[in-house]
């Protein structure tokens, strides 16, 4: 999950060249099934992840589902939060572990947390006039921080596990559903100087039209949206490769394509603690 730009090299790849599992030996993700009840028993949680058969439609090999109930009312059952195939994070061997955060906020991981002095900090908060069913936020490969129920305006801070200490790069990514069904998502990738010596501070922000995510302390990086034109030739592309057509020339056009897009540098946030000053625990 480090070293972005050769993230998107390789996703460029798999779009020009369809891989399958047995391709590469690296073992399949096992399913697991975590059940829990939040500390004051508000909360009754279920976190699955089932194995499938890939299709056509879909290449996942493997589903993670979400359920819960508050105070007794199903609000959630086996929504799907999470998909991939053998080689996508998370990549759990055995089944995780969930602790609670706080009554509606819980954490999935293989490994233990750090002290909080140690870890990077996440200021969330919901700016949008509608409830978030649940919203997933994420920046090592393995950790979830799973919140539940976030109101309008509601925030909370987070800690999670620094990701300085193994990268010169750090990578944070939310994902979510509002009451109506309506989802959200974004990550992005931000750049950690050598000089860097502790954790990160980050800012997450969710409004109906998407999340944005900043740092009071790195800058962030993206890739350029592509043109229509490019769009056009992918796609092109998709129905050539679907149909068996494709030649070693349009392989070599989306290489080119994907590896001249523009990155986009987002400053840092110096604002971004003053403006979450009310943060509150949940």
């Amino acid at each position: 999950m480090k070293k972005r730009r050769t993230t998107f090299k390789l996703i460029a790849i798999g779009i020009v060249t369809a891989l399958c599992s047995s391709c590469i030996d690296l073992p399949e993700r096992p399913p697991f099934k975590v059940v829990s009840s939040s500390p004051k028993q508000t909360y009754a949680v279920s976190v699955e992840r089932k194995r499938r058969e890939p299709t056509k439609e879909d290449s996942t090999s493997w589903k993670i589902y979400l359920s819960y109930a508050s105070q007794g009312i199903q609000v959630l059952n086996e929504v799907e939060v999470e998909a991939g195939d053998y080689s996508n994070s998370p990549y759990y061997q055995e089944t995780p572990l969930l602790n609670w955060v706080y009554e509606n906020t819980f954490r999935l991981d293989d490994q233990t947390s750090f002290p909080e002095s140690e870890s990077d900090v996440l200021f969330v908060r919901n700016d949008s006039a509608s409830a978030l069913s649940y919203l997933i936020v994420s920046g090592e490969a393995n950790e979830r921080l799973f919140i539940l129920n976030l109101e309008p305006q509601a925030s909370l801070k987070l800690y999670a596990r620094p990701q300085y200490l193994r990268a010169d790069s750090s990578w944070i990514s939310a994902s979510g559903q509002f009451i109506n069904g309506e989802k959200v998502y974004h990550g992005l990738n931000f750049r950690m100087p050598h000089s860097a010596k502790g954790p990160g501070r980050y800012c997450l922000s969710v409004k109906e039209d998407g999340i944005s995510i900043t740092s009071l302390d790195f800058e962030g990086s993206k890739l350029a949206d592509f043109t229509p034109e490019e769009n056009r030739r992918i796609e092109e592309h998709r129905k050539k490769r679907e149909a068996g057509q494709t030649t070693p020339a349009d392989k070599k056009a989306m290489e080119e394509i994907y590896s001249n897009r523009a990155e986009i540098i987002i400053p840092r946030s110096p604002g971004c603690g003053e403006a979450r000053s009310g943060f509150t625990q949940r």
